[in-house]
């Protein structure tokens, strides 16, 4: 069991009735990892949701054998592995805590049969989940864009350039 006030510091969970908290509260399981254990791994299974209370984990994937590109670092307050709530999905990233991290954990399986019991719960769940995506896509879609202000030459590949920015 993991205390409410916890759940308030993640933000997809802060606008929360107290109501869904508990819900959350009641199956959730608050541990400490140390730095670097890996939470995910790329190409496996993700069985788990996570919300980060203290730490910094890094979603990274291999470029080559010898080098880690790092996707995001995700800081105290953020979650990953949203992907759980769907059926036999494989991670896209390796997940690897930076320094110490606090970590709020909810099985895939029972979010799913959460979900199933109650719809306030499932709606307000993955309409959170879809505006981190958007958030993401935004961010990413704009760091193409940079780096397209930055190497001219490559802006004539690409076609349709001011739809980049997708709305979901």
């Amino acid at each position: 069991m993991v205390k409410i006030e916890d759940l308030k510091r993640i933000n997809l969970l802060k606008d929360f009735p107290e109501h869904l908290l508990e819900i959350i509260a009641n199956e959730a399981q608050l541990s400490i990892f140390g730095t670097g254990t890996q939470l995910m791994t790329f190409n496996e299974p993700v069985n788990t949701f996570f919300m980060l209370t203290m730490g910094q984990v890094a979603l990274k994937r291999e470029l080559t054998p010898k080098v880690d590109v790092i996707l995001e670092n995700i800081q105290s307050g953020a979650s990953f592995g949203s992907c759980s709530t769907i059926k036999d999905t494989a991670a896209t990233y390796t997940a690897v805590c930076q320094e110490t991290c606090e970590v709020i954990s909810l099985s895939g399986i029972r979010i799913k049969q959460l979900f199933k019991e109650n719809d306030e719960l499932a709606y307000r769940m993955m309409f959170g989940v879809a505006q981190q995506y958007k958030r993401h896509l935004d961010t990413r879609a704009q760091m193409i864009i940079k780096t397209l202000d930055k190497n001219p030459e490559l802006k004539k590949d690409v076609e349709d350039l001011e739809n980049l920015t997708l709305v979901i």
